[in-house]
């Protein structure tokens, strides 16, 4: 499969808070990639391609978190299994529709200096 995207991302666990525009409660998740043109995040259910949500990402050192409206692009259920538990999940992948620039600022910053930084082992 050709890789499609414009941006680097980053490997990342940030809180997110996102609900469905159109209707359906406040969800809490995690954002388990970010880069500059989306993110893609964990979901208790599947989301159809086009679903329009409204997002609110802690970063960290950042008192308020970003907001963006995102488009869902894909959806894909899977199943986590350890040794004490079997768990079923779903991984979004959504697009950043409408992002006030100092957001998108914001979410560079934290990929790039995330990146530039040493991991500890």
């Amino acid at each position: 499969m050709e890789e499609r995207r414009r941006f680097v991302r980053l490997d990342t666990r940030l809180d997110v808070t996102y609900h469905v525009l159109t209707s359906g409660p406040e969800q809490q998740g995690i954002a388990k990639d970010i880069g500059g043109g989306g993110v893609c995040l964990f979901s208790e259910k599947m989301l159809p391609t086009g679903t329009r949500l409204q997002v609110a990402m802690k970063l960290p050192g950042r008192e308020q978190p970003v907001n963006f409206t995102a488009e869902v692009m894909w959806s894909e259920e899977y199943e986590i299994i350890s040794k004490t538990e079997q768990k079923r999940s779903v991984e979004v992948g959504v697009r950043f529709v409408e992002i006030a620039p100092k957001d998108q600022e914001a979410i560079m910053q934290h990929v790039i200096l995330s990146m530039k930084s040493p991991r500890s082992p």
